[in-house]
């Protein structure tokens, strides 16, 4: 983890006069007396966040916006971790055991998958009625938002979709697919060829095309709002609609379009699966998409949403960077008016563009990027499949992701449908109050 000071006015005086204490010592010469206003007292304000690049771009915003009424003095301070620990404990893992040790940070950024868990312990704060919030998209403001609560501001809103090496495709007069039909030609040539078509990783590599292909007759209905609740309620089991995707991802397995013990072994968003992808070893990959998704390859690239329907195309989308209050915190006021400052318009579109990312703003500006014209229209069209949908009282994206997992081990389609089920239901139980 990294400890990293983001706004520091009291701290800098501190430190320039202890440097010049300690050489007025060494020539037996007495320091210049510096003059230090204490009369707005400190407030320090701790952040957790999930990586530097996200850290620095909240240091560059509250660089601007914070102390500018000359009434406060708020000094806040960020600390990381990676999602995925290669040693010690994950984000999540160290982010829940802060929480629950009771001295836990002001400020934190929630993953989509414990936002359930973190609501029964009473550690979200509802932001409902913060301003901020009248500046969010109605889809930021949905992911955003669960049972009456919002329980974060997003600072910047994505999508996931495949990243294609055009070269490659055109070496054998293939374009990249619009629909299902054409997604398995790609695929069955490029192995009759003796190229691995899908470099997965072990997450949202797997999640994603699963999601896809199996809830897409959720979210592109007429009657989508219906069968949300009948699925939240447990009147409509998951199995309904979860094992095409999951039948989809066995088929992608059984046919040799991508290789399981590989992606098991693949962490997403390294430099191992980005080398693994522009070295040739593969056609596409999935990607969060983002400025970096576009960097680095010797070859023409392209990202489009998944090509996995009869008719066309879907992507998962999600709000992104959920900056979250800790209601225990000591200094509540504070951290309020960082979020409040933090989910201005102007800053969220500022945030979005230093991370490359689309904005989770009413403006919803995204960045100008040729290769990603057909994943932003598809973002713009609506109806795409959330990563967490707050509406529905049980997990999707995390146990999606685990029974994905389970289903590259060797477990059958059947098995991980069928313990889906089984957690849904008690899921329900346990959330759905």
């Amino acid at each position: 983890m990294m400890k990293k000071v983001l706004v520091k006015k009291c701290l800098l005086c501190f430190l320039i006069t202890l440097i010049l204490l300690q050489s007025g010592c060494g020539n037996k010469k007495n320091a210049p007396e510096l003059y230090l206003d204490e009369s707005i007292p400190e407030t320090p304000i701790t952040i957790f966040t999930q990586n530097e690049d996200v850290s620095n771009a909240i240091e560059d915003s509250c660089r601007q916006i914070l102390n500018q009424d000359k009434n406060t003095n708020i000094v806040v301070y960020s600390d990381s971790a990676s999602f995925y620990a290669e040693e010690g404990l994950s984000y999540r893992e160290l982010l829940l055991k802060r929480l629950s040790s009771g001295t836990a940070d002001d400020l934190y950024l929630i993953p989509a998958e414990d936002v359930l868990e973190f609501d029964e312990k009473g550690y979200i704060y509802d932001m409902s009625n913060l301003k901020c919030t009248e500046n969010l998209s109605q889809d930021a403001l949905i992911q955003s938002t669960y049972g009456e609560k919002i329980f974060s501001i997003p600072l910047s809103y994505t999508c996931f979709g495949f990243v294609w090496n055009v070269d490659m495709l055109k070496e054998y007069n293939l374009k990249v697919p619009t629909n299902l039909e054409e997604f398995l030609n790609v695929c069955e040539t490029l192995k009759e060829n003796g190229i691995l078509p899908y470099g997965a990783n072990k997450d949202f590599a797997l999640t994603v095309p699963v999601m896809c292909a199996g809830l897409y007759d959720v979210y592109q209905s007429d009657h989508a709002s219906q069968k949300l609740a009948s699925l939240s309620d447990g009147t409509t089991k998951i199995s309904s609609y979860i094992e095409k995707g999951f039948s989809f991802l066995q088929m992608m397995i059984d046919k040799g379009y991508l290789d399981p013990e590989t992606a098991l072994n693949t962490l997403p968003s390294r430099e191992e699966e980005k080398n693994f992808f522009a070295e040739g070893n593969c056609a596409f990959i999935c990607a969060l998409y983002r400025g970096k998704a576009f960097e680095g390859y010797p070859f023409e690239i392209e990202m489009t949403p998944l090509p996995v329907l009869e008719n066309g195309s879907i992507c998962v989308v999600g709000a992104d960077q959920r900056l979250a209050i800790n209601p225990k915190s000591e200094h509540l006021d504070s951290a309020i008016a960082i979020v409040e400052t933090l989910g201005k318009t102007k800053t969220l579109d500022s945030f979005a563009k230093n991370l490359g990312k689309i904005s989770s703003s009413k403006n919803a500006t995204a960045p100008d990027i040729p290769q990603s014209d057909s994943i932003i229209e598809c973002v713009a069209g609506g109806d795409q499949i959330p990563n967490q949908d707050f509406r529905l009282h049980f997990n999707v994206w995390d146990t999606v992701r685990e029974l994905s997992q389970q289903l590259c081990e060797g477990r059958s389609v059947e098995a991980v449908t069928k313990d889906y089920d089984s957690r849904q239901a008690e899921e329900i139980a346990l959330y759905g109050k």
